[in-house]
């Protein structure tokens, strides 16, 4: 019995070894990723139409709600709940009774709490909002049911010229030697990579990625500040921690790290990462490529990357630019 008990504790063991073992595996060497779809740029929308994800679809739809200003960020919760059960609405076959009537009700309840309507007023604005799902979404225009994308009408047409390069200027043109806030910034990305390079515990690897993520913000904008950067760094600031959200926590086929993109992953973020996640108007785009230049040139400078390595991403990235201006002017023409 004794000897039960300990083959049994040993194998415990065992097992909770080869678990920690797996989940450092899974870090150092993401599971392959066989993307079997296009980018969303190379996804041909039927024509007046634009490919987008389904969070696009949904916050695009969601606009008449949202453009109401929220007085708290329960009263945005109670909106976005009320565009989900009007979208549900729409899409619901009134044939089918049970579930038409489950939606219209939740809807019902919805607009009266989050907008404080009744009556016709609450009629008027849910036949609005199924005529507005209808119109921009099209059951007859969109892609097969497994599809990860719909197609949207293109409601305008957006003339976009290049981005005014004239725009990055500095009045300080010596270096900004890193304070104890930027070492300790860059100190936490080097850990990041050792982490990628020999493995570790997903729980701790997340948290100093989203760590990390959040604090570039800060980092990035006292270093364009300290520069004398002529634009307005709030255009530029929010793009690097999108970029890190793409290179440390989403599945690569290689691992990767900040100081050593592999090109083919630098075209994946700017052809379907980027359009994919994020929400803006078309020329908002246009800052992506210049911001994420300015970082590594801040990168350079704070010691996280040689001169030789930045230069290379700068190549990299004002090579990426034009393509990806092409891919913006060919999409929201």
């Amino acid at each position: 019995m004794k000897k039960n008990k300990k083959e049994i504790v040993k194998r415990q063991a065992k097992s909770k070894e080869k678990a920690r073992k797996k989940r450092q595996v899974r870090l150092a060497l993401p599971p392959l990723r066989l993307m079997k779809r296009p980018p969303i740029s190379q996804v041909e929308a039927p024509k007046g139409f634009i490919t987008v994800s389904a969070s696009q679809a949904m916050m695009e739809y969601a606009k008449p709600l949202m453009e109401i200003n929220a007085e708290n960020i329960d009263d945005l919760n109670r909106r976005m709940e009320l565009a989900s059960s009007l979208w549900n609405l729409a899409v619901s076959r009134p044939e089918d009774q049970q579930e038409y009537s489950l939606w219209l009700d939740r809807v019902k309840t919805g607009v009266k709490k989050a907008l404080n309507l009744e009556d016709a007023e609450q009629d008027r604005y849910i036949a609005e909002m199924t005529a507005r799902q209808h119109h921009l979404f099209p059951e007859e225009m969109q892609p097969k049911p497994s599809s990860m994308f719909m197609f949207m009408r293109k409601e305008v047409s957006h003339l976009i010229p290049p981005f005014d390069a004239g725009r990055i200027r500095f009045r300080v043109d010596s270096v900004i030697l890193p304070d104890e806030e930027d070492l300790r910034w860059i100190e936490k990305v080097e850990s990041l990579d050792e982490h990628i390079r020999q493995g570790s515990d997903y729980e701790a690897y997340e948290e100093l990625a989203l760590s990390v993520e959040d604090e570039s913000k800060t980092v990035f904008a006292k270093w364009l500040t300290s520069k004398g950067f002529e634009d307005d760094p709030e255009e530029y600031v929010h793009c690097p921690e999108i970029y890190l959200t793409f290179l440390y926590r989403y599945a690569h086929d290689e691992p990767v790290l900040l100081k050593s993109v592999p090109t083919p992953y630098l075209i994946e973020f700017f052809e379907d990462f980027l359009l994919r996640k994020m929400i803006c108007e078309p020329a908002e785009y246009l800052y992506w490529p210049p911001s994420l230049m300015l970082f590594y040139r801040f990168l350079n400078e704070k010691g996280y990357l040689s001169a030789n390595e930045a230069d290379h991403f700068l190549r990299c990235l004002d090579a990426l630019e034009r393509h990806f201006l092409e891919i913006l002017q060919e999409r929201y023409h």
